[in-house]
This record gives structure tokens, sequence and C-alpha cells, in this order.
């Protein structure tokens, strides 16, 4: 499957784009996006969002949809053509 990723402040500049399209398989979860993102884009970006095997403090992803957005983990599951978008508050 699928899935967008947006990213914003200092992830812009870790791996040289705003949005990305990353397949994983049908069964992934936010941590899985993570490890494909950071395989094409380097272990900075893994770096800039995980703390261990969850997000860090300042980091907060949020699945965007029509109606509104749903702050999600790293064991959030995923679905086709879902857009998330990774935000840095620091």
């Amino acid at each position: 499957m699928n899935v967008t990723v947006k990213l914003t402040g200092t992830l812009v500049a870790r791996t040289g784009t705003r949005e990305a399209r990353i397949a994983v398989p049908e069964d992934a979860t936010l941590r899985d996006v993570v490890e494909k993102f950071a395989d094409s884009y380097g272990p900075q970006v893994r770096a800039g969002v995980l703390d261990g095997e969850r997000l860090r403090s300042d980091t907060v992803v949020v699945r965007e949809s029509v109606d509104a957005g749903e702050t999600l983990s790293t064991a959030s599951s995923l679905e086709n053509g879902d857009t998330v978008r990774f935000e840095l508050n620091v």
C-alpha cells in the first residue's frame, strides 16, 4: 500500500523534501512508515522523529482527512492512501 508523508520544520532540511510517497505492507504501522522513510532518506529521519520505539516528545504525527486530523502513535495502523503529516514542535 502507499502512504503519503508530509514534512514540516527541520525534517524538510534533513531530507530535502516536503512530501514523499512510501510503499509499505498492507498491515503497516506508523513505525513501519518511519523505518521505510529512513531507509530512503537516511538515518537522520529516524533520529529526528523517534526516541527508541516512540515518537520524540517534540514530534506530532497527524493523519490528515477531509473532516479533521487524527494524532497517531508509532503503533497506529495505516490504510492505503493515507496522508500523514510530521510536525516538529521545536
